[in-house]
């Protein structure tokens, strides 16, 4: 055998223990309670009740008169009896505002604030948040967006999760709703690359500088979140979660990341281009780095799609070498081992990923297809962050430096 096919074959099995990798830390974080479910034999959780600590569910809404409505009521459907909800309507040019206040008329627990400017250097999302939270006095401040269904007990559960955990802010990651056929197949895949950079047991280590939040769901103590300036400290972030997680440990802050998929759920784009865009934004704003998108495109040729072209490749190998009478190489034995092991690894870690979101496993049959459209929103991305530097996002270009921050 000679010593490139040894460097080949040592290359690949490298890869292939990443993928075990992957495997075993599945595993560990299931012992290690990330997973959070309902309490048992009942919807209302302990933590409920009018001596329960005080919850404002937050909502910024910006042109979101279709959805708004449901959004509100399955959150006032929560049986979490200490709650309170405030839209912040962000400059919307909809119903978004009339919907909202026609709500808070109807039910004591509503409260509607209008954002109409946006100042210069800020974030629409993060300015909404900040300024409308400021006459806020709950206990927990619960940041969500419209697109988020909430299971009945789902406060109640995130908000004993967090007193028992000590820390001052929860955050969780939702069940994957999808509704068509590039739904079921690209969006799985997005999440796992943001679950490759940041689903590493070390966000709920205190010491680790790797934090992660996702703006879906962030339960935050109130006065800890006055204290680190909330999203006052990332107004120029594109996604504003992410760096406001890693503010939050950089001051000293408690934080758990856990999988919330029995407690939340979303759904976040309909359609091909909607997905597109929307996940080439997302990976600006959460990687921030042209090296991670770079690696991240790499992966998924070499970790993901290398072992269909290879099996391929070697299936016609061992048919001609079949037809020609010819021995078979213990070099091409070698390969076809080391393929097979990469196929198995890799689709026992995504079948477990996929169930992890509440993802449709049957949809694994796409996956070399939903590598190669990964890979566009991702190349995408890249040329949004390292070449034009700007990012069309709501009928708005942004200039944006390269660690995903607005400019200019």
């Amino acid at each position: 055998m000679s010593t490139a096919t040894v460097i080949l074959l040592a290359g690949w099995g490298a890869i292939c223990s990443v993928w075990f990798g992957l495997i075993v830390a599945q595993g560990r974080a299931r012992r290690d309670g990330l997973f959070l479910e309902l309490a048992s034999g009942t919807s209302v959780d302990a933590a409920a009740g009018e001596s329960s600590p005080s919850v404002c569910v937050v909502i910024a809404a910006r042109n979101e008169s279709a959805d708004l409505a449901a959004c509100l009521r399955n959150v006032l459907a929560q049986d979490y009896q200490n709650l309170s909800v405030l839209v912040i309507d962000d400059r919307s040019e909809d119903d978004t505002r009339a919907i909202a206040q026609e709500l808070a008329q109807s039910d004591s627990r509503v409260r509607v604030e209008c954002v109409d400017e946006l100042p210069p250097g800020w974030m629409g999302k993060s300015h909404a948040l900040w300024q409308g939270t400021r006459s806020v006095r709950a206990d927990w401040l619960l940041f969500m967006d419209v697109d988020c269904t909430l299971t009945p007990g789902a406060v109640s559960r995130a908000v004993r999760e967090a007193r028992e955990r000590g820390v001052q802010l929860l955050t969780l990651w939702p069940k994957q709703e999808a509704g068509g056929f590039w739904e079921h197949t690209i969006i799985p895949l997005c999440g796992g690359i943001i679950a490759l950079w940041f689903g590493s047991r070390r966000v709920n280590e205190p010491g680790s500088s790797l934090a992660f939040a996702n703006g879906q769901f962030m339960l935050f103590e109130r006065d800890a979140y006055e204290r680190i300036h909330g999203h006052e400290a990332v107004r120029s972030a594109i996604i504003e979660d992410i760096p406001l997680a890693e503010h939050a440990k950089r001051s000293g802050l408690a934080c758990w990341v856990a999988s919330g998929r029995a407690l939340v759920s979303v759904r976040m784009y309909d359609n091909y281009n909607a997905i597109l865009n929307g996940w080439a934004r997302i990976y600006v704003g959460v990687l921030r780095s042209g090296a991670k998108i770079g690696l991240s495109i790499i992966w998924l040729v070499f970790g993901s799609l290398l072992p269909y072209i290879a099996a391929l490749g070697l299936a016609t190998s061992f048919c001609s070498t079949w037809r020609s009478g010819a021995k078979i190489s213990p070099e091409l034995v070698c390969f076809a081992a080391v393929c097979v092991n990469h196929l198995v690894l890799l689709m026992i870690a995504s079948y477990r990923f996929w169930g992890m979101g509440g993802c449709r496993r049957i949809d694994l049959i796409w996956y070399p297809l939903s590598v190669v459209l990964v890979i566009r929103i991702l190349a995408r991305s890249w040329w949004w962050l390292i070449v034009k530097r700007r990012i069309p996002w709501r009928n708005t270009v942004y200039r944006i430096g390269r660690e995903g921050v607005i400019s200019g």
